[in-house]
């Protein structure tokens, strides 16, 4: 039997990423003029270093080919958000674009790398100048924007596509600071209906499967019947012996009565839960002796078994 089945195909991975540096550029009392910060510091101070040198860089990875055209727009984005209606909504958002080095292209090769550079003290009188026009003095958020923006074909596919990377920058009176996280990825999928064998559900064979069993019976019954009531008891016996043993198979081991056993002193134990309670108690195992059917314990000289009638040995 087959069916139809909703499957999430890969198409295309996106992926952009951040990298930084801070030149100081201004005398203070920590760092000599020319030095470089890295990455990762947890604040940079605008008295010593209000600009920043970034590079981002972008890259698409197709299952078959991509063969795209397009830009990489960078840009400063200032966003005013307030409270309506019970939830935050953006009340104003304004674009400052940021000139870079190199070329803002993305061609066939479906990569590129874009070098640019954004003074935070300029960035910051920007936006207060906003907020000061529209009399608007709540804090607003800002974000470093690299928009990608392009079409053509991916796995023989048009399309069309115009995605953000950003990443936030936090401007306070004296400092700023840049996120951990500044590499992303973004798959793009569909979802295609594709066949599938399907099983039928066991509900489906219960009633067949109950009349094969039932005949089996039946004709096993009629053509044995006098040999099995002969042997029924026995065998119930048998298995009601070694359900009662199961579940203490992990604290039992095989081998044998010891030969001259005659030299320890001799407890019986009523069933194999006590002696197995009284092996675990005194940090010994039960030993089963197939031979005679009994199983025992030997500690501190003292012999403790339990006899069991049962002929064979203990299934694996």
């Amino acid at each position: 039997m087959y069916e139809e089945k909703e499957e999430v195909i890969s198409l295309y991975t996106q992926h952009g990423s951040y990298i930084y540096s801070v030149p100081v550029t201004k005398e203070n009392p920590l760092y000599a003029i020319g030095t470089r910060l890295e990455m990762g510091k947890p604040a940079y101070f605008l008295a010593a270093s209000p600009t920043i040198d970034m590079s981002f860089a972008y890259n698409l990875e197709s299952a078959e080919s991509a063969n795209i055209s397009g830009k990489i727009g960078t840009m400063i984005v200032a966003t005013g958000k307030g409270v309506s209606g019970g939830e935050e909504k953006i009340f104003w958002q304004k674009e400052f674009p940021l000139k870079s080095e190199g070329s803002d292209d993305i061609r066939n090769g479906a990569s590129a790398i874009k070098n640019f550079s954004l003074n935070v003290s300029e960035i910051q009188s920007k936006v207060k100048n906003v907020q000061d026009q529209l009399n608007y003095p709540q804090d607003a958020t800002i974000e470093i924007v690299n928009r990608v923006n392009y079409q053509g074909k991916i796995n023989g596919e048009d399309t069309y596509v115009i995605k953000d990377f950003s990443i936030p920058l936090v401007i306070s009176s004296s400092y700023y600071q840049l996120p951990e996280q500044l590499d992303f990825s973004q798959d793009a999928s569909i979802t295609k209906k594709v066949s599938a064998t399907s099983y039928p559900p066991l509900s489906t064979l219960k009633m067949p499967l109950c009349l094969f069993l039932l005949s089996f019976v039946l004709v096993g019954t009629t053509l044995v019947g006098t040999r099995m009531k002969k042997v029924e008891s026995a065998y119930i016996t048998k298995l009601e012996k070694e359900r009662k043993i199961t579940p203490f198979k992990e604290f039992i081991s095989k081998g044998k009565l010891p030969e001259k056993r005659n030299s320890f002193m001799k407890i019986e134990i009523s069933s194999i839960q006590d002696l197995v309670d009284t092996a675990v108690d005194m940090n010994e195992r039960v030993i089963y002796d197939a031979e005679s059917g009994s199983y025992f314990t030997i500690h501190n000289g003292v012999l403790y078994i339990f006899s069991d009638t049962l002929e064979g040995d203990i299934r694996n």
